[in-house]
């Protein structure tokens, strides 16, 4: 068995992080223990203390690292559209795919309850972020209006149940597992946001 003296700076904390991915995938979010880790990772139930001081720490660093992610996606799918509305549609198609294609990180991100003691002020300034970007891109729709206007708080609102409520209901299989399943993700995100049979959705595996 490793102990952390093993493994080069940095080297094991990354190893722990990568490990607590896999054993969220394998066993789910409410499998997921530090002991579990450790085992999983080779390494003594001790050495996982040397980089976190406990679970939730770990689970914390795990969402920031998915929200970054998801942020960069953001950015470059929006970036290649000219008008707001295929920004904001480009961001959406992102969320759930990558919600879909890094289930593990979407788990962590969508519950903060399990690392944050203080919902308000800890949300994760980088999933703080990243929903700013989607503000932005719903404010950027109606140009004429100001931030606070009431439609564009609906918007926001409609708009993340919209891409979140989609993701998870395909993750956790009432869509994937009836007949809607059957027409595969590409057709039914296109649904969802009302695109053409021929437009492309890039990094969509039908």
């Amino acid at each position: 068995m490793k102990t952390h003296k093993d493994y080069h700076h940095g080297s094991l904390r990354e190893t722990l992080i990568d490990t607590g991915l896999k054993l969220i995938e394998e066993k789910g979010i409410n499998g997921f223990t530090l002991r579990g880790v450790a085992k999983s990772a080779g390494v003594s139930t001790a050495a996982p203390y040397h980089h976190f001081k406990n679970k939730a720490e770990l689970l914390e660093v795990i969402a920031a690292q998915g929200w970054s992610l998801m942020g960069e996606k953001f950015k470059s799918s929006s970036a290649v559209e000219d008008l707001p509305m295929a920004k904001l549609i480009a961001i959406g198609v992102v969320y759930i795919t990558f919600a879909i294609e890094h289930t593990s990180y979407f788990r962590v991100m969508s519950r903060p309850d399990l690392y944050n003691t203080d919902q308000e002020a800890n949300f994760s300034s980088t999933g703080l972020d990243v929903f700013e970007m989607l503000n932005t891109a719903v404010r950027n729709c109606f140009p004429d209006k100001p931030g606070d206007d009431p439609l564009i708080q609906k918007t926001v609102l409609k708009a993340w149940v919209d891409v979140h409520g989609f993701a998870t209901l395909w993750i956790d299989g009432p869509i994937r597992v009836t007949y809607l399943g059957e027409l595969g993700i590409e057709k039914l995100i296109k649904m969802l946001f009302a695109l053409p049979e021929n437009q492309s959705l890039p990094g969509v595996n039908s």
